[in-house]
């Protein structure tokens, strides 16, 4: 795809610069839990509560408009911090964070977001990792009977190799990653969801879902605007453990030449995420009764049952459970091994420092130091992955959302109320192949 780039201050859009944030930010929302059906079940149909600062309700109710909801909240929360990156040119998260806190309340907060946000980025190395073993173990498990711990061991395995050897290959090859995920999961949704509309079965669960609210109501667990606000906490937690991981974004901006294509990119990526988070919701409420029965008795993986309660016959089912297999592997992979990545970069440049260790002789070590930093994160991440998938979405990704209010939202909302001047911004910037963060 050939870039319109006119140079420094140039004003025509840079496709190319579009195409490879779209496909970062797709495949960031879209990891495993997504693709499994996990996290929207859990914000926007079961909300398990969160250690007695939200109640466990069931309201669905709301289910089909909270995905707009997110799509607002990231829309403006990413546009401005990443213009803030590009007219202050702070692409590393630690100045970025520094830059940010110190514009208002006099800079106080700028150090403490700093520390704050460091905690919550290695929390998330360390939950996300085992998200995505849950993921894929949870899937092998539904699909082949196969007992959990054995198949997010067979994952852990298959992490651990592509680890040592297939950073660089998933690297180089997002967009491609990107592509399949993105193919499989229209391949799985969109007939059903025509199908779920077609039939009347969406109209059927939504009157269940009407019911179990009212019902609710009724025994006295709270009114409609109790439920409606509830739903709104819930639809900013899913957006804010999508934006927890705001570094790797901030990078990102010096893909950039100019603003406009800055817009069209932050613009392109939340349309796309909230059409395949609306199709997610839309099919999970279509089969509302079936994935609440599945939620009961312990499964965790409900596109397989939008699958198995869909069209066609057993053969296209068949079909379609492989699709959506390989896209939560790919999912799954492209969010562990840059996680593992990262978790080796941060540690081995963090000994360098400490130590003092001449440069060349720890990049000698590195590739060893590598392998042994990568077993054990292997161990401890598989260790919490046996906490299964949903206690993992809806404690550990909900904390890091809670955390990420102070880290990069609330100082989002106070940077744009102060407002900051539209700088020109050159073209110094950093074309590379996308990662997922």
């Amino acid at each position: 795809m050939k870039s319109e780039n006119v140079g420094s201050g140039g004003t025509a859009v840079d496709w190319r610069a579009v195409l490879v944030f779209v496909s970062i930010a797709f495949s960031s929302q879209c990891g495993g839990g997504f693709a499994s059906g996990s996290t929207p079940w859990t914000y926007f149909f079961q909300n398990t509560g969160f250690y007695g600062m939200l109640p466990e309700v069931t309201q669905p109710y709301f289910c089909l408009l909270m995905p707009l909801v997110v799509a607002a909240i990231n829309c403006f929360i990413i546009y401005f911090f990443m213009k803030f990156a590009m007219d202050f040119k702070t692409f590393d998260y630690g100045n970025f964070l520094e830059k940010y806190g110190s514009r208002f309340w006099g800079g106080v907060l700028a150090k403490p977001m700093q520390i704050v946000y460091e905690l919550n980025f290695n929390w998330l190395l360390i939950v996300c990792m085992a998200l995505a073993y849950s993921t894929s173990g949870s899937a092998l498990k539904e699909l082949t009977g196969i007992p959990y711990i054995w198949t997010t061991f067979i994952v852990g395995v298959i992490m651990f190799l592509l680890c040592m050897k297939g950073t660089e290959l998933v690297r180089k090859n997002a967009v491609f990653m990107s592509a399949v995920i993105f193919i499989a999961l229209v391949v799985v949704h969109v007939p059903n969801l025509i199908f779920n509309i077609g039939s009347g079965k969406l109209a059927n669960e939504m009157a269940v879902m009407s019911c179990s609210m009212e019902a609710g109501i009724a025994s006295g667990a709270g009114s409609f605007l109790k439920y409606l606000f509830i739903a709104f906490v819930w639809a900013y937690i899913f957006s804010g453990q999508n934006l927890a991981g705001f570094g790797a974004y901030v990078n990102h901006a010096q893909l950039f030449n100019n603003k406009k294509t800055l817009r069209r990119a932050v613009i392109l990526s939340v349309i796309v995420n909230w059409v395949f988070l609306e199709m997610n919701a839309i099919n999970l409420a279509g089969n509302y009764s079936a994935v609440y029965d599945g939620w009961a008795n312990g499964k965790a993986v409900y596109t397989i049952l939008v699958v198995q309660n869909g069209w066609a016959g057993g053969a296209v089912k068949a079909i379609s459970l492989t699709l959506l297999t390989i896209a939560i592997f790919f999912a799954t992979i492209s969010t562990a091994i840059n996680y593992a990545q990262g978790f080796n970069d941060r540690a081995l440049n963090w000994y360098q420092k400490k130590t003092g260790e001449d440069p060349k002789v720890s990049e000698a070590k590195r590739n060893r130091r590598g392998a042994v930093l990568t077993f054990v994160y292997i161990c401890l991440t598989w260790g919490i992955s046996q906490a299964g998938l949903t206690a993992l979405v809806s404690k550990g990704l909900t904390a890091a959302s809670y955390i990420n209010l102070f880290t990069l939202i609330l100082p989002t909302v106070m940077n744009v109320i102060i407002g900051w001047p539209d700088r020109e911004y050159d073209s110094g910037r950093k074309v590379q192949a996308g990662t997922k963060k």
